[in-house]
């Protein structure tokens, strides 16, 4: 039989929706993306419901036009079985396949015929459904609620997501739960985050994916496993990492969209979404901080109260003093970025990042009492703010505890794995283990600093002092030639000027020690 072209774009087969212009199938609990051409076969075996397709004709229609071998064939079928399971497609020796699950069609909806509607509570938004649970014990039924509840809070604390609240979220319980675009569509949110709790031994796995309501995509998923014996140990870990990647995927994918110009409060808003996203969630480099910057600046001339727009500019005049990346002196553009983060916290004392900002900058000229209460305050307002951990590890270093680092990076780490600013994390991590004299471990951070980020200056500071010491003579003058040729650290002197006064004597111990290694490793 020839293969038709008369399925909708979205079906049921077995327990599965297929989405066919999104290249998706949803269970709902996970969604899988196929590639394109493994869903034009599903497409064109769905259309002959159970009769047989013959070999030739699944690989005219899959593959139009285009030369290729029955392997192709053999594995896009592979790749379904996978996902469907080993019995749902059949295959008939010598002729071809058919595809041995029912499908149903669905007709249109009214509200599917929305799609793409503005939402009525903005492109930040979001609702948090209960999650799934299989294999759950009894005993530990209480994890699904703590974990919304949670969730919640803790997602609730950054100023820019409008988050629907609990109480409305338990009402979605029980054998009558939407799936994630519908419910969305229901509250008027922008995104939904879905996951799945599921015990396999004494291991218990937490899954969440944040859907897209008008496009009804995952945009984006992450999975924690922890003991279950060890629930209450690890609740704020898990809850705090979903929380923290939540909220950078959310606004990153918000940050894209497009809006109209107009209402200036709207666009400013959508535009300091862009900055604060390059700031937070990409690799600090010129072109990036020069990007965030213009996106503030207008953010600023459309909305002058708006906090995120505030944090945004305070980072990045933090930026240009340190690596020598703006056109006013140092001194000149902390000076401005003190002014905007005081600004960002008078306007939202509530803003975990206008904190962060704020001890950043404290830092950097040498306040490191306020810096640390600057952090602390971000961490009291939000504890999965995984720089805040990072950054005061290097501030407690600088003030004689450098054997806290450890635990504080290891927090940050947990929190956001694969954040780019955990090149600060690693920079801790090297400054506390000079100040120890654990010189092995400075090496090795300063290594992974620098493999997060090569163009983060500071890491080679560290690692040229680490590696003199170890006598790892190839290293030390390696990183040497890079920080006179591609960083402001061309000699001990930049180093003096442009890294943090050294007020305290732990700190001013730490400095010599650092300048008098990197003397002898050859920095003029």
């Amino acid at each position: 039989m020839s293969p038709s072209s008369d399925l909708p774009a979205a079906f049921m087969l077995d327990r599965w929706r297929v989405d066919a212009q999104l290249d998706t199938l949803h269970d709902g609990e996970r969604s899988v993306k196929l590639e394109p051409r493994t869903m034009r076969l599903l497409c064109v075996l769905a259309a002959a419901n159970g009769a047989l397709v013959r070999t030739e004709a699944l690989m005219d229609a899959v593959w139009p036009q285009v030369v290729v071998t029955p392997g192709s064939l053999y594995e896009a079928v592979a790749q379904l079985r996978k996902v469907l399971g080993a019995q749902a497609i059949a295959t008939v020796p010598r002729k071809g396949y058919r595809l041995a699950l029912a499908v149903v069609t669905e007709e249109p909806s009214p509200v599917a015929s929305a799609a793409g509607a503005a939402t009525s509570l903005g492109p930040h938004s979001l609702a948090v459904l209960p999650l799934r649970a299989r294999l759950l014990p009894h005993s530990h039924g209480f994890i699904r609620e703590s974990l919304l509840d949670d969730l919640i809070a803790e997602l609730s604390r950054h100023p820019q997501l409008t988050v629907v609240s609990l109480g409305t979220m338990l009402n979605y319980e029980g054998h009558h739960r939407p799936g994630a675009r519908e419910a969305g569509r229901e509250l008027g949110t922008a995104y939904v985050v879905d996951g799945l709790l599921e015990v396999q031994g004494d291991t218990l796995s937490v899954r969440v994916q944040l859907v897209a309501v008008d496009q009804g995509t995952q945009t984006w998923i992450d999975t924690v496993e922890l003991p279950l014996a060890h629930w209450w140990d690890t609740a704020g870990i898990v809850v705090g990492r979903l929380a923290r990647a939540l909220n950078l995927e959310l606004l990153g994918h918000a940050a894209g969209v497009r809006t109209p110009q107009g209402p200036a409060q709207s666009q400013a808003l959508m535009l300091a979404s862009r900055a604060w996203v390059d700031l937070f969630a990409r690799p600090e480099t010129r072109a990036v901080t020069a990007q965030a910057s213009a996106w503030s600046q207008q953010a600023l001339a459309l909305a002058p109260e708006l906090p995120m727009a505030s944090v945004c500019q305070a980072f990045c005049r933090w930026r240009e003093s340190q690596f020598g990346w703006g056109d006013a002196a140092p001194a000149v553009l902390r000076a401005q970025a003190l002014q905007h983060a005081e600004r960002a916290v008078t306007l939202d004392p509530r803003e975990p990042d206008a904190h962060y900002v704020l001890g950043l900058v404290a830092y950097s000229l040498g306040q490191t009492a306020r810096a640390e209460e600057g952090l602390r305050q971000c961490l009291r307002l939000s504890g999965s703010h995984a720089p805040a951990h990072g950054l005061l590890a290097l501030i407690r270093t600088r003030r004689g505890h450098p054997e806290e680092a450890a635990a504080l990076c290891a927090r940050a780490f947990a929190l956001g794995p694969r954040e780019p600013l955990r090149v600060i994390w690693y920079l801790a991590l090297a400054w506390a283990n000079l100040a120890l004299h654990d010189y092995r471990g400075a090496f090795e951070a300063s290594q992974q600093a620098m493999a997060v980020n090569p163009d983060f200056g500071t890491a080679y500071l560290t690692g040229a002092a680490a590696a003199h010491q170890l006598a790892a003579t190839e290293e030390a003058r390696s990183w040497i030639a890079v920080l006179r040729e591609r960083t402001v650290f061309k000699s001990l002197q930049a180093v003096e000027e442009r890294l943090p006064p050294a007020r305290e004597a732990a700190h001013r111990q730490q400095m010599d020690e650092l300048l008098a290694l990197l003397a002898a490793a050859g920095l003029p």
